[in-house]
């Protein structure tokens, strides 16, 4: 598998074709890219396509940031598919990063000193994580995987995490993941009570008071999620036993506390 791995990656890297030597091609909507065309099996070039990149020094990128799936720049549409290279390094003041279903690869250094991220959610479709991606953000928490087939790690590409990190991979993926061999070492944990991935497994759930305002006490073990009416999931947090949650922030209505597959409905006032 390893050989399968590496020859993936350099056929990644040999597709790369034709990039600009500028720090950054295009400013749209909050977000620098580099564009770069790949090359194409017969030989010439194919797809052009964005990767998110930085300002240079000091990254200015803060708040929530939302990566489109495509962008448009002069008539023309590109999809968006890797974030480069220390995109996000040392934003001070990044909360979070949605990342679009086609990003494929994770690029050395591209989240690391970010001192207020807390989830990372990695598409299904990744190709592979570079080193120290993720290194020195003191309250990463969670860093959810899609994919049920374990893709290509670089050496150190969960260096120097949190050592509360949890690396989630879906439902009875664990022993694919343990198997490969850059995944080996690595503490993974079953997304089988995440919302809308894997079979549910059964887990006994307690939540109160209900009506809740100020905090909530959920009883279970392993993932627990909190989500809207509309599924948008507000909290998400592994529980050995019991736990007390903040509701600061959450509109009052209607919430569902799910684990495994047991869901608890509330009323937050």
């Amino acid at each position: 598998m390893k050989r399968t791995f590496i020859i993936s990656v350099l056929t990644l890297a040999l597709a790369m074709l034709c990039q600009s030597a500028f720090a950054y091609d295009y400013f749209v909507n909050g977000i620098y890219y580099r564009k770069v065309t790949h090359q194409d099996p017969s030989g010439g070039c194919g797809e052009t396509t964005l990767i998110v990149v930085n300002n240079d020094y000091p990254n200015t990128y803060s708040g929530d940031i939302v990566v489109p799936a495509t962008e448009t720049v002069n008539g023309a549409t590109y999809r968006v598919t890797y974030i480069g290279s220390e995109a996000f390094y040392g934003c001070s003041n990044l909360t979070s990063v949605t990342l679009p279903v086609n990003i494929v690869n994770i690029g050395y250094h591209a989240f690391a000193e970010c001192p207020l991220l807390e989830v990372i959610d990695l598409p299904e479709g990744m190709v592979q994580i570079n080193s120290n991606a993720f290194s020195s953000c003191p309250r990463l928490e969670y860093i959810f995987i899609h994919d049920t087939e374990p893709f290509f790690l670089w050496d150190d590409a969960f260096a120097d995490i949190n050592d509360q990190v949890h690396i989630v991979v879906p439902c009875n993926c664990i022993e694919a993941f343990e198997a490969a061999e850059e995944w080996q070492g690595i503490q993974l944990y079953d997304d089988c009570g995440h919302v809308g991935i894997g079979e549910a497994n059964a887990v006994a759930l307690g939540v109160y008071p209900n009506p809740a305002s100020e905090t909530l006490t959920i009883e279970a073990k392993g993932l627990v999620t909190l989500v809207d009416e509309m599924g948008r999931v507000m909290r998400t947090l592994f529980v050995d036993d019991k736990q007390t949650i903040d509701l600061q922030g959450l509109s009052s209505g209607f919430y569902f506390v799910k684990a495994g597959n047991e869901v608890k409905k509330i009323l937050v006032k």
